[in-house]
């Protein structure tokens, strides 16, 4: 099991205020997403360094070449998915929910809008 689990970082994300997190599918979901992007930009390093040995030229930018050998060697010791819940649990991966407006919402909103 992880550690945070996804209650500690619900309770985390809520009392700094920042956003008000009601789903642990939310948490689940924006995991999942990061961690996806981590091998994403592991996969596109090891391309870009292929790509150099062929031709001698780079092919991504230092910033992005920093970002992915800090994370090469966070993978020694972690998978994706615990760098992800551990990077979310401290605050450097913000996520919103998103609840989208309702039909009869969206027309009282219409409405108001067209009275002014």
């Amino acid at each position: 099991m992880l550690q945070p689990s996804y209650t500690q970082i619900m309770q985390k994300l809520n009392a700094e205020g920042e956003s008000k997190l009601t789903s642990r599918y939310s948490i689940v979901i924006a995991t999942a997403k990061r961690a996806r992007n981590i091998i994403d930009i592991i996969n596109e390093q090891a391309a870009a360094t292929k790509e150099a040995d062929k031709t001698g030229e780079r092919t991504m930018s230092p910033e992005k070449m920093k970002e992915a050998n800090e994370l090469n060697e966070l993978l020694k010791t972690k998978k994706p998915t615990s760098i992800a819940v551990d990077e979310i649990y401290a605050g450097e991966i913000r996520m919103k929910e998103y609840h989208p407006v309702v039909e009869e919402e969206q027309e009282e909103v219409e409405a108001q809008e067209v009275q002014l």
